[in-house]
């Protein structure tokens, strides 16, 4: 089968949990078939190379500097990042259309309507739809302000033109379904864990790892009896980071020495001044930037509790990645409730109220006031991932879903 994959985000360009979705998925789809991947280009980049086996098409636009990375989380430049898909969507169908022809064109997101658009009315070629994200027109909480519905109703049209939608979890299926999306069937694909190749590598060196986290709690100020928190993502509202920093205030009550780390950009000045409003300066440290996944790693070996209070999650490798490596999670009902494991009596995780400061709170203190319960969620956490959430069966289930969008 071949197949185009136009998607936002490809390595180099990993900004957030888009980018560690194709970088992992794509090597599985390259087995078998013809996979090309059209991609933005910063400027900086090759137009075609081969990566681990992909053909990667990364047209070149002369919109807004060569080199420049722009922060989704702030809204001037969100818009300036949707021009540039937008510019670059019209060159991908432009190569598409001289060819060599696809059998499917897989559209990850939303923002990319216009070539999925193109592709179908202009091309004639099926197009699978990827929702990643809901959070630009059917989501309560969203990124973008949209008074007139134009960006929810793109998104309709897209899904109506579309041979099948790709969604992460059996949530964001019925929030789609809730919104009308009837007409095109709607498939569930779990994801994979972030970090399912490098513990498999027989020279992975947890070892190496702790002394790399070692060296970070220098690096960030933290003091040997400190215990971390950890937070990763995006400092923005719909990763219920505000509601963190409140409900924080009893947590440090109640935890002697615990400091909550941020891990990711965004609202930085926001944080610092609502730590400083409540009496938390010192407590909470942020990295300052996106941390790549293999030195999100020691950030990771640093905690000693995970805590993601998002109120809207369409899959979340966030938690894939604290499971993974062995650290007890604390999450926002915004996740999917697949997380709990396969036995949702013995949870592999801790959920909480994400709207509530004060049932994150009694969530975060409850776990880290027993170490007991931290070794249990912990081992669950890591089995889950480890048996449950592979790379091989999501792209052997992708490959399904596209084989049946060509049937008649």
């Amino acid at each position: 089968m071949r197949i185009a994959c136009i998607v936002n985000q490809f390595p180099p360009n990993v900004t957030a949990g888009l980018g560690r979705y194709v970088e992992l998925i794509t090597p599985y789809l390259a087995r078998d078939h013809d996979l090309t991947v059209h991609t933005p280009n910063d400027g900086t980049l090759p137009v075609d190379e081969r990566a681990g086996g992909v053909a990667v098409h990364r047209p070149r636009v002369r919109l807004l500097g060569r080199g420049r990375r722009l922060n989704r989380t702030r809204r001037a430049e969100f818009l300036l990042l949707a021009l540039r898909v937008v510019a670059s969507n019209w060159r991908y169908v432009r190569r598409l259309r001289r060819g060599p022809r696809p059998d499917l064109v897989a559209v990850h997101d939303s923002t990319n309507f216009l070539a999925g658009l193109l592709c179908h009315y202009l091309l004639r070629l099926p197009v699978v739809f990827h929702v990643h994200t809901t959070e630009y027109g059917v989501a309560p909480q969203r990124s973008i302000t949209d008074p007139f519905n134009l960006f929810a109703a793109l998104e309709r049209w897209l899904a109506r033109v579309s041979r099948r939608v790709v969604v992460a979890t059996p949530e964001v299926r019925e929030q789609l379904l809730a919104a009308g999306w009837r007409r095109t069937p709607i498939d569930v694909v779990p994801l994979g864990g972030t970090y399912e190749p490098a513990l498999a590598d027989p020279a992975f060196d947890r070892a190496a790892l702790r002394e790399e986290a070692a060296e970070l709690r220098r690096t960030l100020g933290l003091a040997e009896r400190d215990r971390v928190l950890l937070f990763v993502g995006r400092i923005e509202r719909q990763k219920g980071v505000y509601q963190l920093l409140e409900a924080m205030r009893a947590v440090a009550e109640a935890v002697p020495g615990v400091r909550l780390v941020i891990a990711g950009e965004g609202d930085e000045a926001g944080v610092r001044r609502i730590a400083a409003a409540t009496g938390l300066r010192g407590k909470v440290v942020c990295s300052g930037r996106f941390v790549p996944a293999r030195e999100l790693m020691a950030y990771y070996e640093l905690a000693e509790v995970c805590v993601f209070p998002s109120l809207f999650e369409p899959f979340g490798l966030v938690a894939t990645e604290a499971m993974a490596l062995g650290r007890a999670a604390v999450l926002g009902d915004g996740f999917s409730r697949i997380f709990l494991g396969p036995d949702p009596a013995r949870p592999a995780v801790r959920f909480v109220r994400a709207s509530e400061p004060a049932d994150i709170a009694r969530g975060v203190v409850e776990v880290m006031s027993d170490a007991a319960l931290r070794r249990t969620l912990a081992r669950r956490g890591e089995r889950f991932v480890r048996e449950e959430l592979s790379w091989e069966r999501a792209a052997a289930e992708t490959v399904a879903v596209y084989r049946a969008s060509l049937k008649p």
